[in-house]
C-alpha cells in the first residue's frame, strides 16, 4: 500500500471553509473512486492554517487510475475546485510507504 500525504498552507482563516469542501465534496468523490482517507489534520499549535491529509492506495497503478478518475469526475471541477479556489497558498505532496506494523491496521476497498 502507498499513501499520498498532502500538506497545504491555507489563507488565514480558511481552514473551516476548506474542511467543509473536503467533507462535503472531495471525500465522497475520492471514496467513489476507491480512495480511502487515512488521516486528516489541521494545526492547533505550530504553523497555523495548515492541513495535512493522507489518502491510501493499493499501489501505484491504483494511485494513477484513481487520480485520473477523480480529475475526470464532473463534481471535481464543477463543485470542489470552485469551493477551494484561492484558499491554498502552498502545497506539498509526497508518496509514502508504511511501516510493516501499520499495514495490517488499514484496508483499502478493491
Amino acid at each position: 500500500m502507498i499513501y499520498d500525504m498532502r500538506i497545504y498552507d491555507l489563507q488565514p482563516g480558511a481552514v473551516e471553509t476548506y474542511k467543509a469542501a473536503v467533507r462535503e465534496v472531495a471525500l465522497p468523490i475520492r471514496e467513489d473512486h476507491g480512495v480511502k482517507l487515512t488521516g486528516w489534520y489541521a494545526t492547533d499549535i505550530g504553523k497555523l492554517n495548515r492541513v495535512v491529509h493522507i489518502w491510501a492506495y493499493r499501489d501505484y497503478t491504483h494511485f494513477e487510475e484513481a487520480r485520473q478518475a477523480v480529475r475526470n469526475d464532473p463534481r471535481w471541477a464543477g463543485e470542489y475546485l470552485p469551493r477551494v479556489k484561492g484558499l491554498v497558498l502552498r502545497q506539498q505532496d509526497m508518496i509514502m510507504t508504511a511501516a510493516d506494523f501499520w499495514e495490517s491496521r488499514i484496508e483499502v476497498e478493491e
